[in-house]
């Protein structure tokens, strides 16, 4: 590694092709021509932030950097973060549930993608994770305010579904 400045850092790797990384904030912000930030081609090479600034940063498809860093494993509690949505409304909730992140938080848990994909549906696909007592209570009180009452129970039905298959594949590897 070298240190161009304070501001700078480059890294060569094998034959000699040198990568710029950035650290200030106005240089992660800099827009590419193909209407990324640095900050998004940073995270494609292992460098994370939670700055939350840069975490918001998006391209042209709504994805944000902190979407990107969940895609390779970091995670984070931050509401404001987690309910970050692309084009497609799906979260940064929903990329940290696909790696077996979980939450018992009701309004994350409700978070739909724009084809009714709900976080809670991903975590008991992918965790195993089972909605029961006051969360299972507080997260149908969620669901009330966007879904019919029908929509409600084939959610709930689903969701202890998908955890049962979770723990049948566990069980018979």
């Amino acid at each position: 590694m070298e240190v161009y400045n304070d501001q700078v850092l480059c890294y060569k790797f094998s034959g000699n092709k040198k990568v710029f990384m950035y650290k200030s904030r106005e240089a992660l912000k800099a827009k590419t021509k193909f209407g990324q930030s640095r900050a998004h081609l940073q995270v494609g090479l292992g460098w994370f932030t939670n700055d939350k600034e840069i975490l918001k940063l998006r391209d042209q498809y709504g994805t944000s950097v902190a979407h990107l860093q969940a895609c390779q494993g970091w995670t984070t509690n931050d509401k404001e973060i987690l309910k970050l949505c692309d084009e497609y409304k799906i979260s940064v909730a929903h990329e940290q549930a696909f790696r077996g992140w979980t939450t018992e938080d009701p309004e994350i848990l409700a978070l739909a993608t724009r084809s009714d994909f709900l976080v809670a549906k991903i975590q008991a696909c992918y965790s195993g994770w089972i909605l029961e007592g006051e969360t299972r209570k507080k997260f149908v009180q969620e669901l009330q305010k966007n879904f019919p009452e029908e929509k409600i129970r084939e959610i709930l039905h689903d969701i202890d579904g998908l955890a049962k298959e979770y723990f049948k594949k566990i069980l018979l590897k």
